[in-house]
């Protein structure tokens, strides 16, 4: 009887709620159709005046940058552009609540002779405007509201079009799934890129039925964190304890950065790799560390100050292992033997190298592209069977070596002249076809 009158007053309250459903509706689709009308006349008159179309990337995160360098760098040597790199502090799940942290992206991008300014005043305690930038087109890192509301996805769609570039590899299904691509962010979207052609279909199949997906245009524009591995530059292997001494074998891990999902091997595996480095002095080992997963272990008690102190000083006293908090990973990436791995976007971009990866498997998160993708891992499910197939792999043994570049040759698309370069000339058309 409960139950019975439970589901007769939500029914009621629904019912209620819909003129004030329908009229909210109705204002957004008003207010949207007004954004649109006024990008489009001020692009128009823009191109009169010959102004530049101005591209703002906004940038809370160094490990990141890579996924916006190859844009910048197009937009950067063509005159019709003009590009302003935002730094700012982000707030976070894995942080204390009302925290912002700042990654150190204003310093990073300093060295790197980006043209960056600073998204927050820390003495003053002010933020930067939006509006005195007068944006055209604005890169988030990541699909989230992570600042304030003068920065939200919300705020800037009406002064400006908000584009999308894959921040990871679209491998993952089910609740992982669900987390990276929010449809609050998507909402309000008006440009997304995609890594591939499977990545495109399975986001419209998702939002197409959505009522503002009609206002957004999708393109296949390959990954452009993948970018790097078309260019001629040289690595140094600065982070490897031996730089690129002949006979190391160097070995990268990459765990992922919180447990709830089921899928993080990093508690499972901490020790194992310290012991193994110990006894193999043949190897050069990097752990990296996920931008979050450190402050996320310590705000859940997983991992105690002390035990944090313990670990990282084994690493400080090893004469073959290093932790990297550097921001880029390009030169771990191209200068390594193998990858060592749990559910992580790292996968994908890996996977492109054409390097072995051992995947640490506990809860199957993968979609169809990453299982298909996965059958080139060698995966493990306990320390016995990674110790095996590190010694298979440290012995000149790859079995899966075939079959790994079948699929990557099958799977990954990397345009010519690549990603960044490909939305470059994406966005000048759709500016000048407004």
């Amino acid at each position: 009887m409960k139950r019975l009158l439970k589901k007769i007053f939500v029914k009621i309250i629904d019912e209620s709620l819909k003129p004030i459903r329908l009229k909210l509706e109705h204002q957004e689709d008003v207010i949207r159709h007004l954004v649109v009308a006024d990008f489009r006349n001020r692009a128009r008159l823009n191109r009169i005046q010959n102004r530049p179309i101005h591209i703002v990337f906004v940038c809370h995160m160094t490990a990141l940058w890579n996924m916006f360098d190859s844009i910048y760098e197009a937009v950067s040597y063509d005159s019709t552009f003009i590009a302003t790199v935002v730094s700012l502090p982000y707030r976070h799940d894995s942080l204390q609540n009302g925290e912002y942290k700042d990654d150190g992206v204003f310093e990073y991008l300093q060295t790197k002779s980006i043209n960056v300014v600073k998204g927050y005043d820390k003495e003053n305690n002010k933020w930067l405007n939006p509006l005195d930038l007068a944006p055209d087109y604005v890169f988030f890192q990541t699909p989230y509201n992570n600042f304030p509301d003068e920065w939200s996805t919300v705020n800037l769609s009406l002064l400006s079009k908000i584009c999308y570039v894959p921040y990871g590899g679209c491998i993952y299904a089910g609740e992982v799934d669900e987390i990276v691509n929010p449809e609050d962010f998507f909402s309000k979207v008006s440009i997304v890129f995609k890594e591939n052609e499977y990545s495109k279909d399975k986001f419209i199949k998702r939002f197409s039925q959505k009522k503002w997906f009609s206002g957004i245009s999708t393109y296949i524009s390959g990954c452009p964190k993948l970018d790097f591995l078309t260019e001629s530059e040289s690595y140094t292997g600065i982070s490897w304890r031996r730089g690129l001494h002949e006979g190391v074998k160097r070995i990268l891990w990459t765990p992922r950065w919180r447990t709830t999902e089921g899928n993080c091997h990093f508690f499972d595996y901490k020790q194992f790799f310290i012991d193994y480095c110990n006894d193999h002095r043949n190897i050069d080992f990097i752990f990296r560390p996920h931008p979050l997963s450190l402050q996320n272990f310590l705000k859940t008690g997983e991992l105690s100050p002390s035990d944090l102190e313990n670990m990282e000083s084994a690493y400080r006293n090893s004469s073959n292992m290093s932790i990297e908090t550097n921001s880029g990973y390009e030169d771990s990436f191209v200068t390594s033997d193998f990858l060592v791995s749990d559910m992580s976007t790292i996968l994908f971009e890996y996977f492109a190298t054409g390097k072995p990866v051992i995947y640490t498997h506990r809860v199957d998160h993968f979609n169809e592209f990453g299982k298909q993708m996965s059958e080139g891992f060698y995966w493990v499910k306990n320390s016995t069977e990674l110790h095996d197939v590190l010694e298979m792999l440290l012995s000149g043994q790859d079995p899966l070596k075939s079959r790994r570049e079948e699929i990557r040759q099958s799977l990954m698309y990397i345009p010519a002249g690549g990603a960044g370069l490909l939305i470059k000339d994406a966005i000048r058309n759709d500016y000048i076809n407004l």
